[in-house]
């Protein structure tokens, strides 16, 4: 066995320990550097945009939940249409009954969208800013969408302060984004503004904190992206979010008017994502500052894409991100290109020079090709594990359905660390087989070939490796030894310093961001992502760490800050437990219950559930997938929905079914579901739907939201010969009879029907005909 090669002395403790403190200080730059900008107050000029004058506006549209179809929807409506007008703004309601198919049904709603124009200068494509004004049924949506509403009312104000815009202003409302998008589907579809829309801008919350974050383009960005970084003052976001958000099933407002063929962009802020459609999304808890910065960029972008040629907006795809002290760094694709090609000739210039120096040798480099693989095996792994660990140490956790924690950020933290440790264990282990340099080769060339599958797949993500690669490969030729003149340990440490800042730049916002978008329950995404980085930066780790206690430094800081995660895992007012409660009603036998979906019955919701409680699932209501809930007797005093059969008939193979569904107490939405006998296709509201879900499947759905008493007509063809069973289940919120309130420190856990009051009726039919006229109790 051949030994590694021999490098110069070490530098000493003083300057490892420096170089170390130059590291962190540039990761909390960097992060500090996205941070939103303190918010105004209402003394400040009116042609600015002003958080608090913003904030005014939300005790009239975020006291209390509003979903579509509620009574409070109603009202917060009202308020919109009001102030919009009393802005000098055309405004209308625009209601429609809008339906779409889905993977299992159809679904369908009648919505109340808010639409608005301010008249341009000039003829021409329209500028439209568009938020919903919906909330969930289980928070008052102070954050998500009060704030993207409040904060256009107050755009829309400095707007009028100041002269004209070429462009029309078009403002959209949207009503049920919380239900499928289906306030944004009717507008798009039905109303004639949509049409006139050269460019929307949307903006929307996911959490209640944080910088408002580009996010999301139309395809063809580059024009778009440039002027928006130019034009905003302090522009946040990064092309590599848009190729992770694009392979994930989330949706908002702006993939309708994407599939719809007009080009915009997206923005959110993440953070604070436990508040996020819970009650505990209230004003108080809204961060002032992230208002601030949504509403600056939205001005600013509206005062430069408003007095622009919206008649041709696209470029091509540019790659965009944020670069500390450089605001939104863009350029296009043929500068990926030719970057990424620079990257490759220097790894296989300095692969050639290092072999021919003697610095490194050909097979230390394979040999550290399999460790680096397996450190990001092993990084992920123990980050994953430390996770599991936290959640049995701590089960509270999982009530959390939105995989996150009040207190993740030291688990954040501990993440980083514990991968930092993995490479330095790594390093220290197989230093017989491969110098710290020759790890850190090795890495170049996974990072090499990585750059260059992204640049062909994941285009906007290649940035992400290309300048850390770059920044390393300019340190590593810098500091390679060569005859009679290598750099002494101190200029070789301070080198290997400054070509690691860039990578520490970058990764600092990525894994903050990453960690946020994917919380903890995916840490193992963070330990690989964190590995990735120490792996190129391998020969700087070594020199940190040296040979005696800096080995084990990451170590102790990761048990550290996971000490701090466990200290600060309980809960109390300013962070609530969540539970789940909901009350259910079947028509035929006259019997109620209520229901938890929680592992276990807590206080609260053992005082409804009683003594005697039983667990099990309930396919009355739910279907056969059914999970187990903890049922308790109840009152039963709602009156059921009706079902009612019209017709029902057979042709050939296909038996047709006519209903009329309503709900007598005017709840907010219907379920029907059709089991045993394969749906065909549907009518619903005299449109057909095919059942596009696989052949193999013997249950259909139709969800229909904010429909009120009104009956509605159904249709359905199923396939002959089978006997099927309809449910039809009405759902409102907040029942009357729920009359004790969660105590501080408890909320509701956020799934749509949690809280929820729930009454089924249900029609049987066998493999003939049945008789018409018959109503499901």
């Amino acid at each position: 066995m051949t030994t590694s090669p021999s490098l110069p002395s070490q530098a000493g403790g003083l300057a490892r320990g420096l170089a170390l403190l130059v590291l962190l200080a540039f990761a909390a730059a960097s992060w500090l550097d996205m941070r939103p900008p303190p918010a105004l107050g209402a003394n400040a000029p009116t042609s600015e945009f002003s958080a608090e004058r913003a904030l005014r506006h939300l005790p009239s549209i975020a006291s209390r939940p509003h979903p579509v179809g509620s009574a409070e929807n109603t009202r917060v409506r009202a308020y919109l249409l009001a102030q919009l007008r009393g802005l000098g703004l055309q405004a209308q309601e625009h209601s429609a009954f809008v339906a779409k198919p889905d993977d299992w049904g159809v679904i369908a709603g009648r919505v109340h969208n808010i639409v608005a124009r301010l008249p341009g200068r000039e003829p021409g494509p329209a500028l439209a800013l568009v938020a919903h004004y919906d909330s969930v049924t289980t928070g008052p949506g102070a954050a998500d969408n009060g704030a993207s509403v409040a904060a256009i009312l107050e755009t829309l104000r400095a707007l009028r302060a100041g002269a004209p815009l070429r462009n029309e202003l078009i403002v959209v409302f949207t009503d049920a984004e919380e239900a499928d998008l289906l306030g944004a589907e009717a507008f798009v579809a039905q109303h004639p503004w949509a049409r006139r829309i050269g460019l929307a801008l949307n903006f929307d919350f996911r959490g209640n904190r944080g910088p408002s974050m580009l996010f999301e383009t139309s395809a063809g960005n580059g024009h778009l992206v440039a002027q928006f970084a130019a034009a905003a003052p302090h522009p946040v976001g990064a092309s590599l979010g848009y190729e992770l958000y694009r392979r994930m099933p989330n949706n908002t407002d702006f993939n309708v008017f994407k599939r719809a063929g007009i080009a915009g962009l997206n923005f959110a802020a993440i953070e604070g994502h436990t508040d996020y459609h819970t009650q505990i999304d209230r004003i108080e808890r809204l961060q002032p500052d992230s208002v601030q910065h949504l509403g600056e960029n939205m001005l600013a972008a509206a005062r430069s894409f408003g007095d622009s040629d919206l008649r041709d907006v696209d470029g091509e795809d540019r790659a965009f991100f944020n670069a500390l002290g450089l605001g939104m760094a863009n350029y296009g694709a043929v500068w990926s290109l030719a970057f990424t090609a620079l990257a490759v000739a220097l790894s296989l210039i300095l692969l050639a020079t290092g072999l021919r120096r003697g610095a490194i040798r050909a097979g230390g480099v394979a040999r550290a090709l399999p460790i680096f693989t397996l450190g990001l095996l092993l990084a992920g792994g123990a980050c994953q594990l430390v996770w599991i660990a936290a959640g049995w140490l701590h089960p509270g956790y999982a009530t959390l359905l939105q995989g996150d924690t009040y207190n993740s950020h030291w688990y954040l933290l501990a993440f980083i660390a514990l991968a930092a440790g993995v490479q330095t264990a790594l390093l220290a282990a197989t230093a017989r087989w491969c110098s710290a340099l020759e790890a850190g080769f090795a890495a170049m060339l996974v990072w090499t070939a990585l750059l260059c599958w992204i640049a062909a797949a994941v285009p906007g993500a290649g940035y992400l490796l290309l300048w850390p690669l770059l920044a390393v490969q300019a340190g590593s030729w810098a500091s390679l030894p060569r005859p009679g003149r290598g750099l002494s340990a101190n200029l070789r440490l301070a080198a290997s310093t400054a070509a690691a800042i860039p990578g520490v730049v970058l990764f600092a916002v990525v894994l903050w961001a990453l960690f946020v978008a994917l919380t903890p329950s995916l840490a193992f995404a963070t330990g690989i992502a964190a590995m990735l980085l120490f792996g190129l930066l391998a020969p700087l780790l070594a020199q940190i760490a040296g040979n005696g206690a800096g080995r084990w430094f990451p170590w102790f800081a990761a048990a550290a800050l996971l000490v701090l995660g466990s200290a600060t895992a309980g809960f109390d007012t300013a962070h609530p437990r969540q539970n789940s409660l909901l009350y259910a009603q079947d028509g035929a036998s006259g019997k109620a219950w209520w229901i938890s979906r929680d592992d276990h019955p807590d206080a609260w919701t053992g005082r409804y559930l009683g003594a005697t409680t039983q667990r099990r699932t309930l396919p009355e209501f739910f279907g056969a997938d059914s999970d187990p809930f903890w049922t308790g007797a109840a009152p039963a005093t709602l009156a059921p929905p009706m079902l009612r059969l019209d017709a029902d008939r057979t042709d050939a193979q296909v038996r047709t079914l006519k209903l009329t569904i309503a709900s007598a107490r005017n709840a907010p939405r219907l379920m029907l579901s059709v089991e045993g006998a394969r749906v065909l296709r549907a009518s619903v509201a005299g449109v057909w739907y095919a059942n596009t879900s696989p052949q193999d499947s013997a249950e259909w759905m139709l969800d229909v939201y904010g429909h009120g008493e009104a009956a509605l007509d159904i249709e359905l063809q199923l396939k002959a010969g089978s006997a099927y069973a309809i449910r039809l289940v009405d759902a409102s919120y907040e029942p009357s009879m729920m009359r004790v309130p969660r105590p501080e420190g408890m909320v509701a856990q956020p799934f749509s029907l949690n809280g929820a009051a729930l009454v089924r009726s249900e029609l049987r039919g066998g493999e003939g005909a049945a008789a018409a006229g018959k109503t499901a109790p």
